[in-house]
């Protein structure tokens, strides 16, 4: 058997199907902290298991050609029955192509459906320090869930690095039909071109100097030992150690020494090493995203009850420092849409990131309040405080906090009445005169509005 990497005993769950005991390595764990992790994924991780459909594509296709009257042994691999089913209509390829839509498309139709083909996916994107993905799946999930850019020709590997998180489409795209690769014929192009071309050479760098995990492979699949052949082959005895973690209890019997099999579920695994990258401080729970939400629905149900109150026009004629105020929650609210946003990239979750952003844009409020420019500077200290929030809540060392929607001076207000009031008795001249200025200047009825171009 093979010698056992050192690394953390994770104990599963009795009451969820394939969630096994395992060790999740010492060296995957440090790989993902220097951002040196690599997953190589199969279709296990995608559509092709039973829990979005009950059957798989193969399984589609051999029923076919069955129904066709073709015989078909019980041990034809992938491609080759591709090849047969292509074979066996005149537009087989575009029927090919029209099916594989089909199935994709069914899955997209229904959310619980699409919600179980992306779960491993999106617990991926919540480990922003795995930067970069090689599958041999179709679907785009690792694009839309994840906000990787596809590579899939070699004019793309110029730009690899150019993107924060990549994903290596060595069979192709289902948004790029051609680059499908299914049949035997284009298997062997794939080979090829994996041999010879610079997609190859870059794949082959990354499994030489990187820590590779491989998920969502059956045992004896027809692709995964040649293409651990072709991209590492010639490396001998400097090929890595590489690690394979399935629900197949074939693989442990396993004879390639270059793969050491982790019994457990994929979306487990992933999140599992997430939870301990938590424990050691690296990441911090999504969470935040949930409160981004929430805080973003009532702060912006404030600003429309401020904005589409019948006689705001009048009112802020009066109390034209109320602009400011506006400034600000526009600034929250950005604040808050950007950390909604982030969820597939999930560089919010990185430790110290929403600190360091909030910081910037304090300083942003700073240099602005020293320019006179006070509704910039409003609408940066909201963008900062709303980031500061966010970041108090991932450091897990304060509550649960969104700041009160109205300020004017450094003091905050709960409503507009305790705002007003407060003007009445403390205003500034300097504020009050630039502020009355720019309302003056508004065409009748107009909202003003902080669009998040300094973002």
């Amino acid at each position: 058997m093979f010698a056992k990497e050192a690394g953390k005993k994770i104990d599963g769950c009795i009451c969820c199907e394939n969630h096994n005991d395992f060790t999740l390595p010492k060296d995957v764990i440090d790989a993902a902290l220097d951002n040196d992790l690599i997953l190589f994924c199969g279709a296990g991780i995608s559509t092709e298991t039973r829990k979005v459909m009950p059957y798989t594509f193969y399984t589609e296709i051999k029923n076919s050609l069955l129904g066709m009257g073709k015989e078909i042994n019980d041990d034809t691999s992938f491609s080759k029955m591709m090849t047969e089913y292509c074979s066996a209509l005149r537009n087989g390829r575009k029927s090919l192509y029209q099916l594989i839509q089909k199935r994709f498309q069914m899955v997209k139709n229904f959310p619980e459906l699409y919600s179980s083909a992306t779960e491993f996916h999106k617990e991926v994107a919540q480990i922003p320090q795995i930067n970069t993905v090689i599958t041999t799946n179709w679907d785009t999930y690792f694009e839309d869930e994840c906000d990787m850019f596809p590579i899939i020709y070699n004019e793309d590997v110029a730009l690899w690095d150019t993107f924060e998180k990549r994903v290596f489409k060595i069979h192709g795209s289902i948004k790029n039909v051609g680059s499908i690769v299914a049949t035997e014929e284009d298997y062997q192009k794939c080979h090829k071109r994996l041999s010879e071309d610079p997609i190859g050479d870059r794949l082959k760098t990354i499994l030489s100097t990187k820590t590779v995990v491989f998920i969502g492979f059956s045992f004896g699949d027809e692709d995964l030992n040649e293409l651990i052949d072709v991209l590492s082959g010639k490396l001998g005895d400097f090929s890595n150690q590489y690690y394979l973690v399935t629900i197949d209890k074939n693989w442990e019997k396993n004879k390639d020494k270059r793969i050491i099999p982790i019994i457990t579920d994929g979306t487990f695994f992933i999140q599992s090493l997430k939870e301990e990258l938590i424990t050691r401080g690296f990441l911090v729970k999504n969470s935040i995203y949930d409160y981004a939400k929430e805080w973003n629905h009532l702060l912006s149900e404030e600003h429309m009850k401020l904005t589409n109150h019948e006689n705001f026009v009048d009112i802020l004629t009066e109390y034209p420092e109320l602009l400011l105020t506006i400034a600000y929650q526009d600034g929250l609210i950005h604040a808050y849409h950007r950390c909604i946003a982030n969820e597939a990239n999930g560089s919010f979750l990185k430790h110290g990131y929403l600190n360091e952003v909030a910081r910037q844009y304090n300083t942003f409020y700073e240099k602005r309040l020293e320019e006179r420019n006070f509704n910039l500077a409003y609408y940066d200290l909201g963008y900062s405080d709303g980031m500061i929030s966010l970041g108090l809540l991932s450091d897990g060392n304060g509550e649960a906090y969104c700041p009160p929607p109205y300020i004017y001076d450094d003091k905050f207000f709960e409503a507009t009445e305790e705002l007003i009031s407060y003007l009445e008795k403390n205003r500034n001249e300097e504020i009050f005169k630039y502020c009355q200025q720019i309302v003056n200047e508004f065409p009748k009825g107009t909202i003003p509005h902080n669009r998040p171009w300094f973002c």
